[in-house]
């Protein structure tokens, strides 16, 4: 009976002896970027009516005439008119100055002056020098440029956050080799950009009688993001 207490106590100090200490875990935080780029599939065409007028009534009917006629003719490109948002509209006056100046500037405008912006999207990418060229014979007194971009762009958004995990893991495995650890897994992920997309700007100005031309080219969409990983030796 009094051999049980040495015989319990050899059979915890071996347990004690296989259990394995437990091993350390380093945590390892990167940023990755994933950038993809895709072909545009939508254009946006930036196009303002201003018009001056000393009668304010005469300013903006003479805008909204301008404008009518400008939406029809761009309608009869086969663009939807609800593909025609209103962006800006403004009515502010200037008076004119007594006296005269006897060399008043050349750009100076005196009285109502009315302003309205509005956007043209068209997904046939081709049609946006025609909307250019239509909207100023039309009567459009500027065009504020043209953005090309995506209709869905879901695909290159995923796709470029999946390059930036992978950026962000190759990362991590190279400071974990550099410091003879090896990565174990994932403690946290954070989107520090989702799929920003750097749209293709361009600035217009149609010349009368020649037809306006355009090459957007390729978008960038880009993504970001921060990882925390987990290693041991």
């Amino acid at each position: 009976m009094k051999a049980y207490p040495v015989i319990l106590a050899a059979l915890l100090a071996a347990t004690t002896a296989a259990t394995p200490a437990a091993s350390s875990t380093t945590s390892i935080t990167v940023s990755g970027t994933g950038t993809v780029t895709a072909v545009p599939t939508v254009a946006t065409v930036n196009v303002a009516v201003v018009t001056t007028d000393d009668n304010a009534s005469t300013a903006v009917a003479r805008n909204s005439a301008t404008y009518d006629r400008v939406a029809a003719a761009i309608e009869r490109l086969g663009i939807d008119k609800h593909d025609i948002s209103l962006r800006y509209y403004n009515v502010s006056y200037n008076p004119r100055p007594n006296p005269m100046p006897s060399n008043p500037p050349a750009y100076a405008q005196y009285g109502y002056t009315v302003t309205r912006s509005f956007e043209v999207r068209t997904s046939a990418i081709g049609k946006a020098g025609t909307v250019i060229d239509t909207a100023t014979a039309a009567g459009a007194t500027q065009i504020n440029g043209v953005n090309f971009g995506l209709a869905d762009p879901s695909a290159a958004k995923a796709k470029a956050t999946a390059n930036a995990v992978a950026d962000a893991r190759t990362k991590a495995q190279q400071v974990a080799a550099a410091a003879g650890l090896r990565i174990t897994g994932i403690r946290s992920i954070s989107l520090d950009g989702i799929g920003s997309i750097e749209p293709v700007q361009m600035m217009a100005a149609p010349v009368a009688r020649l037809a306006t031309t355009l090459n957007p080219g390729d978008l960038n969409v880009s993504s970001s993001v921060t990882i925390v990983f987990t290693a041991t030796r």
